[in-house]
């Protein structure tokens, strides 16, 4: 009995271990109808943590990382793998009240362009913007996101940064950036909230 609790806790303890192991995430971004590599957008990964509660999962934001594209449209974000939890993970954070790390998700903007992949959405973009999921991305297949030109569109693909306290949003300051650009470009105005996290010393 001891051997199996033992190798239980084992199991268990490598399968939460295994989501810290640090990756370089990596892709590029086209644009969609000319082939060219897009130069400054925004590539913002999101790392959530979760455990298991009565009600359900519950989860809460671990960390953001963000980069521009170069001039080949590259771009590259260090961070954990993170995993999927199944039913073991569950039971053991329940019973221990940790969090295991998820794979990172991930945001692609450039004013002008179907956003991903919040351009899923939009009519405009749909059969355009790839990959298709988030895993892909993970994988670093190259994202295609295409030109909008309907101001209606351009509104309805405009991200917001991720989370809501400054520690958070400081760490997305290029993406802001380019949020209050598009803002601009619509005829919208700043997130004045954004326009002081970017201007902090």
């Amino acid at each position: 009995m001891k051997r199996i609790l033992l190798l239980l806790v084992l199991v268990v303890w490598g399968s939460i271990w295994s989501s810290a192991f640090a990756a370089t995430f990596k892709g590029k971004v086209v644009d969609a109808d000319i082939r060219e590599p897009i130069e400054g957008a925004a590539v913002v990964a999101v790392w959530h943590e979760a455990t298991a509660t009565v009600s359900g999962e519950s989860t809460r934001i671990k960390n953001v990382e963000e980069c521009l594209t170069d001039k080949n449209g590259e771009w590259s974000i260090e961070g954990p793998t993170g995993k999927w939890g199944g039913t073991v993970t569950a039971i053991y954070t329940f019973l221990t009240g940790s969090y295991y790390t998820r794979p990172p998700q991930f945001i692609v903007f450039k004013p002008g362009y179907c956003s991903w992949p919040a351009g899923f959405g939009i009519d405009s973009c749909k059969g355009k913007l790839k990959p298709s999921g988030n895993d892909k991305l993970a994988d670093g297949e190259t994202v295609e996101l295409s030109t909008l030109i309907n101001r209606e569109d351009r509104m309805k693909g405009l991200p917001e940064a991720i989370g809501d306290n400054k520690a958070t949003l400081r760490k997305q300051k290029q993406f802001m950036r380019l949020i209050n650009e598009e803002r601009r470009n619509i005829g919208l105005s700043e997130s004045t909230m954004y326009r002081e996290i970017i201007n902090e010393q």
